[in-house]
């Protein structure tokens, strides 16, 4: 286990389990234009990052959404934001106390996350993940929503 602090937010990651799991992962196969447009940038959501992504063992060219998990993109008046789920086997904690596995059934403004904005195009919402996603032998399973704000693109 490795330990990765965000502030307020500890994350105790299992990253071996974690880089076993993207291995085995499919990579975005959609060609639409907003899963191409996204996967043309993720050196730049790499670059913003800057290797937090490694220190979790997520390969952010895997397209890993179980259920109802799936990369959403939005449009806005003035930028374009993709919101793409990831998973990391692992524990959440914030202000030191660990947070409870979400109920699939409670609304997502009830359930509790921890957030941290890294830049002004990156932020990260941190969820212990509901019984309804599966990795094989983990416990554990934080969901992190990886939302990632660009220029609008044309469709």
């Amino acid at each position: 286990m490795i330990t990765v602090e965000l502030g307020n937010i500890k994350l105790e990651i299992d990253r071996i389990a974690t880089e076993k799991f993207y291995k085995s992962q499919s990579g975005f196969i959609c060609d639409c234009p907003d899963c191409v447009n996204y996967v043309n940038k993720i050196s730049k959501v790499q670059s913003d990052l800057n290797g937090l992504e490694k220190q979790l063992g997520i390969d952010l060219t895997k397209d890993v959404g179980q259920g109802m998990d799936e990369f959403m993109p939005h449009d806005y008046d003035n930028h374009h934001l993709y919101v793409i789920p990831y998973y990391v086997i692992g524990k959440l904690y914030m202000n030191k106390k660990e947070l409870d596995k979400e109920n699939s059934k409670l609304f997502w403004r009830n359930i509790k996350r921890a957030e941290k904005r890294l830049t002004n195009n990156i932020t990260l919402t941190i969820i212990n993940t509901t019984d309804n996603i599966k990795i094989e032998k983990a416990e554990n399973i934080l969901t992190i929503w990886l939302e990632f704000k660009t220029e609008l693109i044309e469709k």
